[in-house]
This record gives structure tokens, sequence and C-alpha cells, in this order.
């Protein structure tokens, strides 16, 4: 255990989707504090398969495949079954994403150093050939920042959902309930479907006063800029895309808080 425990007696949300948690649940118990696991996302397959299985089809007719986040690439390889002997070449966006396709037994061609979208396109448009032929496999939330900048330059993208993102409601009772007995101290938010459906239950039974005081935790800008646009006050917005830098500028953002005397929201 961490000698120093900067996160001792906060309580911490985190609301991750189930199986993917438990690197940001330890990073917070190993610092002190307490996680409290109430995810708000939850990954199924897709309503039409019809589509997938005709991407799939022409898989080897691509020049590139792009997965965005771990989901897309245990979703990706889910549906393909049994994959042929050689695939197109793969670009990932994030490390996570990459150990996640390294645990299918394939080495990423591509991987940026900005972890988003829009830092993505940036460096792998230059990559791209006129007419080069790009399979973006993703979930049905995801932006359509990098199929239209690939578009625009000149290559070919299509695009395919292969898992859907729910909010799975065995959660939102609970949420409720730590929010209404002030049992939350921080909340981390990993995307913006994690944002969008916290809002959703806050609105849905009116808590918006009840969490004036918590600490607000991003992993990015996107995550960030949707909690500001719809009133959230963002804390802690970390300047690497991981959650343990998330935690790590969120134990900077207490200990200067803590040196100046200040104390919650």
């Amino acid at each position: 255990m961490n000698p120093v425990q900067p996160l001792k007696d906060y309580q911490v949300l985190i609301t991750r989707g189930k199986g993917q948690a438990d690197g940001l649940k330890e990073s917070i118990e190993k610092n002190g504090g307490t996680p409290l696991l109430v995810p708000l996302l939850e990954f199924t397959l897709p309503d039409h398969m019809e589509d997938v299985q005709q991407r799939f089809k022409e898989l080897l007719t691509y020049d590139w495949i792009i997965l965005t986040s771990q989901n897309g690439v245990d979703f990706f390889f889910k549906l393909l079954g049994n994959p042929p002997l050689k695939l197109p070449k793969i670009a990932v966006i994030g490390s996570k994403t990459e150990t996640a396709l390294k645990r299918h037994g394939y080495k990423a061609d591509f991987v940026p150093a900005q972890f988003v979208a829009e830092g993505f396109v940036a460096e792998f448009n230059t990559l791209l050939d006129q007419g080069a032929r790009v399979l973006l496999a993703k979930g049905n939330l995801a932006r359509a920042v990098i199929a239209e900048a690939i578009n625009e330059a000149g290559a070919i993208c299509d695009e395919v959902i292969i898992y859907h993102t729910v909010l799975p409601r065995s959660s939102e009772k609970k949420l409720v309930r730590l929010i209404k007995n002030h049992e939350i101290d921080i909340m981390t938010f990993t995307s913006s479907s994690t944002v969008n459906h916290f809002l959703q239950i806050m609105k849905s039974h009116e808590l918006d006063t009840y969490i004036d005081r918590i600490i607000i935790a991003c992993i990015g800008p996107i995550a960030a800029k949707t909690a500001e646009k719809h009133g959230l006050s963002v804390d802690v917005c970390p300047d690497v895309y991981t959650t343990d830098a998330m935690v790590a500028e969120l134990i900077r953002f207490i200990l200067k808080r803590n040196k100046k005397g200040g104390t919650f929201k």
C-alpha cells in the first residue's frame, strides 16, 4: 500500500462499465480512497447484424481498420469469429486499445501521439494515399470526426457499428441513493457517454443541487467539454488521457487545495 494516502477519507465514484473499472479502482485504493462502483455504461451487440456481416465479408478489400477503444477491439474480434490469416493494417487510439489488440494476438500498425479523434486523424491522414479504403469499427455513440476527416482528405472511410452503449438501469437506484445521502466526494468520468448518462439520471430525479460540492474529474477534453456544456464545473482534466493520469492530476488538485486550506466546492 502507498504509505502516502492523499485520497484518504475520499469516496470516489467510478462510472466506467463493468470489466473496465479495475485499473481505476486499484489506483484509487492504492492512494487511500474508497471507490464507489456505479457503472453508467453497458455494452451490447448492434441491432443490425446484416451490415456488420457485409462489412466483414469485404474486410480484405480495405487498406486499414480503425479501432477506437477496448470495447471496439473486443467486439470486433467477437463478431469476426475466426479472422483471416492476414488482416488489413490496424490503427488504434490509445495505449489501452493497443494493449487490448495485443491480447487478441495482433500488433497495431499505427498509434497516435494524441488519444483523441482530432489528433488521430491529423497524424493518420498523412499515411493515406488518395482513394485508400478504411473501415472504422465503432460504437453507436462515437463521433463522426474521424470518418469525415478521412473522406475530406481524399480517402474512403466506411463506418460500421459493432456495439451499442446503453445505460444499465440497475445503476440508477444506487447512484440516486449515494447522491441523496451525500456519500460521494469525487466523481470521475471516462467518456462523454458516462457524463450524458449521469446527467440523464440527475435530471429525472432533480438532483442538481446535491452535487455542488463534489469534485469532478474527467479523463480528457471531450468528456470535460460535454460536462461543462451542461453546466458541470470540471476540476480535473489531465494532459494525458488515461485513468492513471487522471488520478495523478486529481491528487495534485487535492494536495494543492489542502495546502491553501480549501474545502469542498
